[in-house]
């Protein structure tokens, strides 16, 4: 018997360094480019600043599927866009992310990591619904598993500056410099994208573990991480609408504060029910209790 456990993981932190060697136990942040120390200690607070102020999951895919096909083949590439470059660090810090929470969930390595279909059921949750599953399951940590298992962070280093050294060449003297390769560097990024973001809706990531685990959270994170200026704009939006629909309301709520106080008579004038008598039809009633019997 097996249940699933919300398993927090927690992240990175970035320093604009060049890959060193990742082989010790503990990760530390000099050994990356982007991913900072409170990242590390808790992978949520980017995910949560991404798909929570910057990006909507089916943007951010689009982004992705677009980039790499400028970075593969700068033909198509359009002429005026300057942001490719951007994009593409922002893919190396969302590969490094994912990687810490591959190393610090310990996700084992698969021999076939492009095996992304098990069932036809997976197949037509794609074709329908545009989810990825494995085994009929929505499983971000398979994804995680198969990413790092088709080829190391270093590689994955190398794979995205290549990508990033052809935004600088409006053509490619061959198209081998990827090979085959590309589709599957395509969809892993693809799938990478929509795994994270299944891990910020949910809070975590799920893992499968025998029914007796009980998940500890080591090393909790309570902080939050400073927002971005899209995420500071978007909040002072946000805040300058509700004050505007504030102000909006306010008039609505005194008239039904002074219709509140007119049916109660707080106010001093008559009270008119429904039947257009003064007072109500229960009121009556209740100020003289006799009148029913002296009339029987």
């Amino acid at each position: 018997m097996s249940g699933i456990i919300i398993f927090k993981p927690f992240f990175f932190n970035p320093n604009e360094t060049i890959m060193a060697k990742i082989k010790q136990k503990k990760l530390k942040a000099e050994n990356f480019r982007y991913v900072t120390k409170r990242v590390i200690k808790n992978p949520m607070i980017y995910l949560n600043n991404f798909f929570g102020y910057e990006y909507q999951i089916d943007d951010w895919m689009r982004t992705v599927s677009l980039t790499v096909h400028a970075g593969a083949y700068p033909e198509m590439a359009c002429p005026d866009a300057v942001e490719n470059g951007y994009h593409c660090k922002q893919l190396v810090e969302q590969v490094e992310v994912a990687y810490v929470i591959f190393r610090q969930c310990g996700l084992k390595k698969q021999k076939e990591p492009l095996n992304f279909f098990k069932s036809s059921d997976d197949y037509y949750a794609y074709v329908y619904r545009g989810e990825y599953s494995f085994d009929g399951q929505i499983n971000p940590a398979d994804t995680l598993s198969k990413f790092f298992s088709f080829q190391s962070m270093k590689k994955w280093y190398n794979t995205l500056d290549d990508l990033m050294l052809s935004f600088t060449q409006r053509q490619v003297p061959n198209y081998e410099q990827f090979g085959d390769k590309i589709t599957a560097i395509h969809e892993l990024l693809l799938r990478l994208a929509q795994a994270l973001y299944v891990i910020y809706r949910e809070g975590g990531l799920p893992l499968q573990m025998p029914s007796y685990v009980i998940a500890k959270p080591t090393n909790r994170f309570e902080g939050k991480m400073p927002l971005s200026r899209l995420g500071e704009l978007m909040h002072s939006i946000i805040d300058k609408r509700q004050a505007e629909a504030a102000v909006e309301l306010e008039p609505i709520f005194e008239k039904a504060e002074l219709w509140d106080k007119h049916r109660n008579g707080v106010d001093g004038a008559a009270v008119v029910d429904g039947d257009r008598d003064q007072g109500n039809s229960h009121g009556d009633q209740e100020a003289n209790p006799t009148t029913d019997a002296a009339k029987g």
